[in-house]
């Protein structure tokens, strides 16, 4: 019995030596103050302001103690402890109604939080063509997405241009959301142009080509016309997602952020994780990174390693520390 107490004492002060890694978001219990800072005010000043009493001139006069005072003392005594009682029973009442308030504000906050959840699966529902609905149209997205990259590289390679990795990603990544067409190609361009308006219009021209649409929407077996842009789709999707995250993430309240964010990861497939990677690289989805969301929260991490070709297209692993994926935690875990 000895040995496990003492067991359990060590395991206990490892726990607490335990460095927190700032790199994630951690949820961290409120400490002492935090939870009874108010009540501890309320008893220590309530006390003191009683105690006022005993520098009263009725005793401090003499130092004597006769029957009739000393039964004046005992009603005094008596009057003293129950105004102590008193002041027990009003920080027990502020303590009840700030665990009150204070579960309200957790439960109005899952409300709203359930309710995002409930919409982004909606937004997810309402995708889809004749054959591939939901979350299996991502699988094609992707598919798209690589072959516009490679598109991309030709262009680049054609022009004698070169990109980064990052930037043929933040290139595809245009062209796959706003796409080519009567009005998506103005704005292709002008997005574009900052990487050469020779080089956007060149792109935007290879595929602003019907006979290129249907051999490649044959080929890779793509169940729309290419091309043509996703914006209906994706704009509203990221937008709503950004926002049942960062609803998470401005809470004021002492929840467990990380487990909230979890819950909403969990509804994305993987290759939702690698669109939301893939957005996030390029300046319509700066916002992930400003505030660090991807980061904090693993939101991609269950990306499998290899996913994206390293060498061909990008090195996933370079934009996380090194224990981020899961495929990292199963290595680490293992070895």
């Amino acid at each position: 019995m000895l040995l496990v107490s003492s067991t359990k004492r060590m395991e206990n002060e490892i726990l607490k030596r335990k460095p927190v890694d700032s790199r994630y978001e951690v949820f961290k219990e409120p400490n002492w103050w935090q939870k009874w800072g108010l009540e501890a005010f309320i008893i220590l000043g309530g006390l003191a302001t009683i105690n006022l009493i005993f520098f009263a001139n009725a005793y401090t006069e003499t130092d004597t103690v006769n029957p009739e005072n000393a039964a004046q003392l005992g009603d005094f005594v008596g009057g003293y402890i129950g105004t102590i009682f008193t002041l027990i029973s009003v920080v027990l009442l502020v303590s009840t109604l700030k665990n009150q308030i204070e579960a309200s504000r957790i439960e109005k906050f899952e409300n709203k939080y359930f309710e995002l959840i409930k919409m982004h699966r909606e937004n997810v529902t309402e995708f889809g063509t004749d054959k591939y609905n939901g979350k299996k149209l991502f699988v094609l997205i992707i598919r798209e997405f690589r072959l516009i990259q490679k598109i991309v590289k030709e262009v680049a390679t054609d022009l004698s241009l070169s990109f980064t990795d990052e930037q043929f990603f933040s290139i595809s990544y245009y062209v796959l959301f706003i796409g080519v067409g009567p009005n998506s190609s103005r704005m292709l361009l002008k997005a574009l142009s900052i990487y050469g308006s020779n080089f956007a219009s060149t792109v935007e021209k290879k595929l602003n080509d019907e006979e290129t649409k249907d051999r490649y929407k044959k080929e890779r077996n793509l169940e729309y016309t290419p091309f043509e842009g996703h914006q209906s789709r994706l704009g509203h999707y990221f937008r709503h997602l950004f926002q049942a995250i960062s609803y998470v993430d401005d809470q004021k309240t002492y929840i467990n952020k990380y487990d909230y964010v979890k819950t909403i990861r969990a509804q994305l497939t993987t290759h939702e994780q690698a669109l939301l990677f893939i957005n996030s690289l390029s300046p319509i989805g700066k916002s992930w990174n400003d505030i660090k969301l991807i980061a904090r929260y693993k939101l991609v991490k269950n990306i499998p390693e290899d996913f994206f070709d390293p060498q061909k297209e990008i090195n996933l692993t370079s934009y996380f520390p090194s224990d981020y994926f899961e495929w990292q935690e199963n290595q680490t875990a293992s070895s």
